[in-house]
């Protein structure tokens, strides 16, 4: 490696000019770029007026190499100023069979599917890839000339957020995919920088300060771990390092990895943990922002499970190398300022990752690929599927329902993915609970660290409850201010009743048909969805239903819609003067994914204050950015309620519920009575609140929401022009319904289809579930890190499940 550095070219920019020049016939200007090992130049174009070619200097030679296919510029060419190359400069130890490889791996991916930029080889005026020259000491060595890919360095790109990283992440996947069917013997070599001779590295660990012997000590031993016989092997690039990563101008999109004199035939793994390791750089959520890029990774080219669990000891022992290296570089190199360009902020890293449990960031890293983070060891059932049936049978309510025909066993969840008990995966398009996706690490680290210090009541001062009331109403509009946390939706939309009765004084109540607002005694009351439905008792005499907003199968269609329907809830008003709240979703989830038409909440909500009553939006379904325009539903409407109720996602699963009002009604709620919930608000629960709120915002999951949702959309419309038993799609973000009809003239639902689709679906690996008053809606609520090719799943399933049902159902009639 040293003497590698030691023999590294020493060409000045005037010499430059001249070797491009003579070999390549073009004036241009040169400016040294920085290298490790090699010399290269930023060469720009002249507009000097053509000359005479200059007769080749005995010391530069083009008798080598291959004739490429490359540009070849004329004779003493006139370059325009707004061209550039690069010229490289080999380190007089390097063999030109590892050139001609460089070379050949370019123009192999340039020709592949791979949607990145690559620079072209530029010929010399003898039609050669590669040339020779000497330097001022008499060594010999060899020349390329390439184009100069513009673009600006990942380094320096800002901001890096999740479309860049998750781009980053695509890049590698495809040059690794590529590359797999690529090969050269020169790639088998022994190479310092070859993750797997990290024991190179480690010989120097005495060359580093002593008090950080140790830390670097413990990651080498961790290396010694890894069995590379369960690894996959290939060429790979080997330094996708945050300056050779070319990010375009404009976009957040990764345009160009540059620089292939690290490439190397090793664990195709240890290419994206080179990459790692630089991405982690000076970053506040270092594992997580590492995270963001193997998700579409995963996306893309698939990772094994050793090479998941592998790759965190893989990118740590990169920076290892990196400090190692660096220390006896500059002990032998002390004036190349390149060679400790990433050796500061790789020390300030290595210092935050030794401080966490080692076996954190390989559990982001699980959930990132949709794994399960905890080893299967401990997944192991103990009971038989129909063992679990007959004791449900025995010992649980009859009342509880289960779903699909076949029950599902499951084990684990983790992402958009849930895992049953034979390890069978099963993509989650429905449980929308599980907001950030199944067991987000992030949340349960931050809930059993809570439960692990205290857990109590908020009778006592907590920063928790504090931070989370003051972090959730940051989201809302004013003067929405005030917080009451609860356990869970029902319980929210039973104190936002008792809150709305006693600011004004009412006992009744408006709901939209086919609503469902709960499980307790009062909520059951308040839910036409379960008290018209099986086992109902009817509409008690308090509550008023008026018709659901219903666009497409409903009385109102068109531009008006929303003021029509918003009628019925003034006509209600002005029929009791004993009305004190209108409570309605902010999108219709057990009506059947119902998106309520423009104009409708402002309308029925100025009604309602109009005669005094209050207007409460439940977001428990549809809040926390899942609308993916806005982080709550209600504001797709232009409207603001009076009370926000909240459950369901708001903990990713813990229960947790919240009420939040404004100062006015929460002072009506101030009567002398207490209110104390024993569980709401507690540290635990708060945690877990605030780890939600963390990971939309720094996984971007609300626009997450709306790129994949406006693309699933699109998908299923294109569907609906192929498929006639879909009737409409519709939806928000990730909130989105399929309404199966037999007829679209006459709506006839098509319920026992709509059944027929999901249990079919469920049989290829995707859980959806049916809604509505008919049951003939196919609602699509999954977690918020679902993804465009989750959605191509969805809808290449959906496609030939429809046609086979479809088929099944034209023939059920011909008969």
């Amino acid at each position: 490696m040293t003497t590698a550095v030691q023999k590294a070219p020493r060409i000045i920019p005037d010499d430059a000019v001249s070797i491009v020049a003579d070999l390549y016939g073009l004036n241009v200007s040169a400016a040294p770029l920085p290298s490790e090992r090699d010399q290269n130049f930023l060469l720009r174009g002249t507009s000097q007026k053509e000359r005479p070619p200059l007769p080749p200097h005995p010391s530069r030679d083009a008798r080598l190499g291959t004739p490429g296919s490359g540009y070849c510029p004329a004779p003493s060419e006139s370059v325009d100023r707004n061209e550039k190359f690069v010229l490289k400069i080999a380190n007089a130890d390097e063999a030109i069979e590892f050139l001609e490889l460089q070379n050949q791996l370019i123009r192999f991916l340039t020709a592949g599917k791979i949607e990145l930029e690559f620079p072209r080889i530029v010929s010399t005026r003898s039609g050669d890839d590669i040339a020779t020259i000497k330097d001022r000491n008499g060594r010999e060595h060899f020349v390329r000339l390439f184009t100069w890919l513009d673009g600006t360095c990942f380094a320096k790109a800002e901001p890096h957020d999740r479309k860049l990283l998750a781009s980053l992440g695509r890049a590698l996947a495809q040059m690794d995919a590529a590359l797999a069917k690529f090969d050269h013997p020169a790639a088998h070599r022994s190479f310092y920088w070859d993750l797997r001779k990290a024991a190179m590295a480690r010989e120097l660990i005495g060359l580093l300060p002593d008090s950080r012997r140790p830390l670097v000590e413990s990651f080498f031993t961790e290396w010694e771990k890894i069995d590379w016989s369960r690894l996959r092997f290939s060429v790979i690039h080997n330094d996708a390092n945050d300056y050779n990563i070319l990010v375009d101008e404009f976009e957040p999109r990764v345009t160009a990895i540059l620089d292939y004199g690290d490439v190397v035939f090793s664990a195709t793994v240890c290419n994206l943990a080179v990459a790692l390791a630089y991405i982690m750089l000076d970053k506040r959520d270092p594992v997580g922002a590492a995270a963001q890029v193997i998700a579409a990774y995963q996306e893309t080219y698939p990772l094994t499970e050793p090479e998941i669990d592998a790759l965190y000891t893989l990118a740590v022992t990169r920076l290892c190398c990196s400090v190692c290296y660096a220390a006896k570089q500059t002990r032998d190199a002390p004036e190349n300022e390149y060679l400790n360009i990433s050796n500061a902020p790789a020390w300030s890293l290595l210092e935050r990752l030794s401080r966490a449990p080692f076996d954190w960031p390989t559990r982001v890293f699980r959930y990132a690929c949709g794994l399960p983070v905890v080893r299967d060891e401990a997944l192991r059932p103990r009971r038989t599927t129909a063992e679990l049936v007959s004791s449900r049978q025995k010992y649980l309510g009859p009342s509880l329902s289960i779903s699909y025909d076949a029950p599902l066993h499951i084990v684990s969840g983790s992402r958009q993915y849930l895992y049953d008990s034979d390890g069978r995966r099963y993509l989650d398009c429905v449980n929308n609970v599980a907001h950030v996706g199944h067991s987000h690490p992030c949340v349960v680290r931050a809930a059993s660290d809570q439960m692990a210090i205290l857990n109590t009541n908020t009778r006592y001062l907590h920063e928790h409850l504090i931070d989370y009331s003051e972090r959730l109403t940051a989201t809302l509009p004013e003067p929405l201010s005030v917080v009451y946390l609860v356990c869970s939706g029902s319980e929210a939309n039973e104190l936002a009743l008792r809150l709305a009765r006693a600011h004004t004084g009412r006992n009744e109540v408006i709901v939209v048909d086919g609503a469902y607002h709960g499980n307790t005694s009062a909520m059951a009351d308040l839910s036409p969805y379960k008290f018209d439905g099986p086992g109902g008792a009817g509409c008690p005499p308090w509550v008023h239903k008026v018709p659901m907003p219903d666009v497409y199968r409903g009385a109102h269609r068109g531009e008006e819609a929303g003021r029509l329907y918003a009628a019925h809830v003034a006509e209600a008003m002005r029929q009791s003067d004993g009305v004190a709240a209108f409570f309605c979703e902010s999108a219709l989830g057990c009506g059947g994914q119902i998106i309520l038409p423009s104009g409708y909440l402002r309308e029925a909500y100025a009604a309602v204050r109009t005669a005094g009553g209050v207007c409460v939006a439940d977001e428990v379904q549809t809040g926390f950015g899942r609308a993916g325009t806005h982080f709550w539903m209600f504001e797709t409407q232009g409207a603001v309620p009076d009370i926000v109720t909240l459950g369901k996602p708001i903990g990713n699963g813990h229960p947790l519920g919240a009420v939040v009002t404004t100062p006015e009604i929460a002072a009506s709620f101030r009567n002398g009575m207490e209110y104390f919930n024993t569980f709401g608000g507690n540290p635990v629960s708060c945690a877990a609140g605030l780890a939600v709120l963390d990971v939309i915002r720094e996984e971007g999951l609300q626009e997450n929401a709306l790129e994949v949702g406006e693309y699933l959309k699109e998908g299923l419309r294109e569907l609906e022009s192929r498929h006639g038993l879909i009737g409409d799609v519709r939806g928000f973000g990730l909130f989105i319904g399929i309404e199966l009809v037999r007829d679209r003239e006459t709506l006839e639902p098509a319920e026992a289809e709509a059944t027929q689709v999901v249990e079919r679906m469920k049989d290829r690996g995707i859980l959806l579930s049916t809604d509505g008053p008919f049951r003939n809606v196919i609602k699509i609520k999954p977690p918020l890190v679902f993804s465009k090719a989750d959605a191509d799943s969805l809808i290449a399933g959906l496609d030939s499940v429809l046609l086979l049902v479809g088929s099944a159902q034209t023939e059920g009639r011909t008969r």
